[in-house]
């Protein structure tokens, strides 16, 4: 993470939902059990490496071997490749490897700082935030070719999430002088203003279908939940709780969003895509960070309520919880092979 954005963004960092190196060290799981495999992010050799694991926690394997950091790792649509960042060439830079360690290739050479890959759903392109005094949002084919910057704006664009289809990119922008949800064609054009409200409007996450966008918002006061359609239409409120609310993640079938919640400790949550019975899902301190596996039956996430970071998993319903990585290092910012 560059900088806060907002109060939301800045409890986001404290909780470490996106916490903050050229070679590489092919001991990737060489087999994957049925339930997949998950990447994440590790100090346990000194700085923050990309590793895969199994995702029964067995068979973890170091993808990058460098004294500077990576991190942030977003697996291709095909799951033959990860894109991460890195500061080994002394600022950010998206660079992406093969899921066995080898092909490692710098994707962007900027002097601002780049992060937050995010792949196209046909795998051709990834968009990506751009900092350099203020944040833009830039795309680039997936082997860094056609770098190109999207609706350029003088104060900041970010977070940029693609839809189901590939047409369309949802961000959030500081256009209006208050974080606001936008929505463009995925060459920049047709821009328009999906929330347009004095609040800050964050974070936007895509229904599996591409109908509904759900964001983070503060217009009750504190930050909860919200869906709007893809034209704008039918803003709703999902939750209704004095706490604070981040990272929606809709479920694979798009019946559910799993998110994090603060109410004095971070934990994870689950709530019907009407907003309808809400559920904790954990009792361990700082959760955060839940993705759920391709299937919708499990969540992983990362917590650092053992006094490190590690990476759980557990059952959609909140049950069978464990710990998969148990290091005494920090290990963070899980991400689901996507098949």
């Amino acid at each position: 993470m560059h900088r806060n954005v907002s109060n939301v963004w800045w409890l986001a960092a404290v909780l470490g939902l996106a916490l903050a190196a050229c070679g590489s060290d092919s001991t990737a799981p060489s087999g994957r059990p049925a339930a997949g495999q998950i990447a994440f992010t590790s100090n346990r050799d000194g700085q923050n490496e990309i590793y895969v694991m199994n995702a029964d926690g067995s068979g973890a394997g170091r993808l990058t071997n460098n004294p500077a950091n990576d991190f942030s790792p977003a697996w291709s649509p095909d799951a033959a490749k990860i894109a991460f960042v890195s500061d080994r060439d002394g600022h950010p830079e998206i660079y992406v490897i093969n899921a066995d360690g080898s092909g490692l290739a710098r994707l962007t050479n900027s002097p601002g700082s780049d992060g937050e890959p995010a792949w196209s759903p046909d795998g051709t392109k990834i968009a990506f935030d751009f900092h350099d005094g203020h944040f833009g949002i830039f795309v680039m084919n997936a082997d860094g070719s056609g770098l190109a910057r999207l609706a350029s704006n003088p104060t900041d664009d970010r977070d940029p999430a693609w839809s189901p289809d590939g047409g369309k990119i949802a961000f959030m922008s500081f256009r209006d002088g208050n974080w606001e949800i936008y929505l463009m064609h995925a060459d920049g054009t047709g821009l328009v203003n999906l929330t347009n409200n004095p609040a800050q409007d964050e974070w936007p996450a895509w229904s599996p279908d591409g109908s509904r966008i759900a964001f983070i918002t503060t217009r009750d006061g504190n930050p909860e939940i919200y869906a709007v359609n893809a034209d704008g239409s039918g803003v709703t409120r999902v939750t209704s709780n004095p706490w604070q609310y981040f990272t929606p993640v809709w479920s694979p079938d798009g019946t559910k969003i799993a998110f994090s919640g603060y109410d004095g400790n971070s934990q994870i949550y689950v709530v019907d895509a009407d907003g309808s019975s809400v559920s904790r899902l954990t009792s361990i301190g700082g959760a955060s960070s839940p993705v759920w596996s391709p299937d919708g039956s499990k969540i992983a996430f990362a917590s650092n309520g053992d006094g490190n970071g590690e990476v759980y998993l557990m059952n959609a319903d909140g049950s069978g919880v464990r710990n998969l990585t148990n290091n005494p290092a920090s290990d963070f910012s899980p991400a689901w092979r996507p098949r």
